[in-house]
């Protein structure tokens, strides 16, 4: 049976919190190579709540430091690949500072992994965790408008450098096929330890949705499936999101609420908005894959990081952005990267 444990907090005390998360999962750390992974999907402030935050970043770091790791490395690969991009990611979103000299840039060094996929056979992915003897995974509690929630399985897609994200969006094609290859780079390093910043949670059209709500929570485990679980049961979905499914089905972890303890308040979060498109799966793919980017122009700056990254070149420059419906493999990548929150899906 696996255990989640639900938290009262605040950025400010959750240094408390995260002490008696290590006392209930106790790691043997001392001696060993450890990997904090937080949530870096972009370049935003923390008060966003796009990123883990550095408050809680920090908070880990500091009791794995107490336990004598022989290494420790903190890293992410954000979704942007532009040259520099996740030392700027890092450093915009405090992330840098929180981690200190324990950064790296985890881009750097990577090995090639074959991947038990018809959707991406082998990919370039971060040595730093691979190699890891213990693997910390930071992720938000988002929602997320492609698989529906952004949490622990999610997170993982970070092991993989930002251009190879975009590459398997492209080479799954749509949303359904998608959480089927997210498992598969999910499955190459399963965490350790999960530790989810729920404090800002993000409701809506995530995982960079400008709807927030202070929730004031930290949630943890061993088992990340079922902590996504909590996390999913917790939003509201009524159908689990795919991935999800997937990785309870292939032995990831548990995905049924009656054989997962919950230490703490479990209760579904009052006019908790979901993505539009709901949990990515069964008689509902009609509708995401209905869903398309839209521009607000009064948002939009014209930077064309949208266009730069879209995977399957459906978004053009004009006199702003322009979406080819025919082209869009409705990965939300353009929604998820603007860094003006101006895309929108419709």
């Amino acid at each position: 049976m696996s255990i989640v444990e639900i938290m009262d907090t605040s950025y400010e005390t959750c240094h408390e919190a995260i002490a008696k998360v290590f006392q209930q999962f106790p790691l043997d750390i001392e001696g060993k190579k450890v990997v904090i992974k937080p949530n870096v999907l972009r370049s935003a402030a923390p008060e966003e709540g796009i990123t883990t935050h550095p408050a809680v970043l920090k908070a880990v770091i500091q009791e794995v430091v107490k336990r004598n790791p022989a290494s420790l490395i903190v890293g992410d690969n954000p979704g942007v690949f532009s040259y520099g991009m996740n030392e700027k990611a890092f450093q915009d979103t405090g992330l840098m500072d929180a981690a200190g000299t324990y950064y790296r840039n985890i881009s750097a060094e990577t090995v090639q992994m074959s991947i038990n996929s018809p959707y991406i056979e082998s990919a370039l992915v971060s040595r730093a965790i691979i190699d890891a003897d213990i693997y910390i995974s930071i992720p938000k509690f988002k929602t997320h408008g492609l698989t529906g929630i952004s949490c622990a399985i999610k997170n993982n897609f970070g092991l993989l450098a930002g251009a190879l994200k975009a590459q398997t969006h492209k080479k799954a094609g749509n949303p359904f096929n998608f959480a089927e290859a997210l498992v598969e780079v999910f499955a190459l390093k399963v965490p350790d330890l999960i530790i989810v910043d729920g404090v800002l949670a993000m409701e809506g059209n995530g995982p960079a949705s400008k709807d927030l709500v202070n929730l004031g929570k930290v949630l943890a485990g061993t088992d990340p499936v079922a902590v996504d679980t909590v996390a999913a049961y917790m939003m509201g979905f009524s159908e689990q999101p795919r991935s999800i499914q997937i990785a309870a089905a292939k032995g990831y972890g548990l995905n049924d609420l009656s054989k997962i303890t919950v230490h703490g308040k479990l209760e579904v979060i009052p006019g908790f908005k979901l993505p539009q498109s709901g949990p990515p799966g069964g008689a509902i793919m009609e509708s995401v894959t209905a869903l398309r980017p839209k521009i607000n122009h009064e948002l939009c700056t014209l930077c064309a990081t949208c266009v730069e990254h879209c995977p399957n070149g459906a978004l053009t420059m004009d006199e702003y952005p322009s979406v080819a419906p025919e082209k869009c493999i409705t990965c939300y990548c353009c929604q998820e990267l603007c860094p003006q929150k101006a895309i929108e899906l419709k």
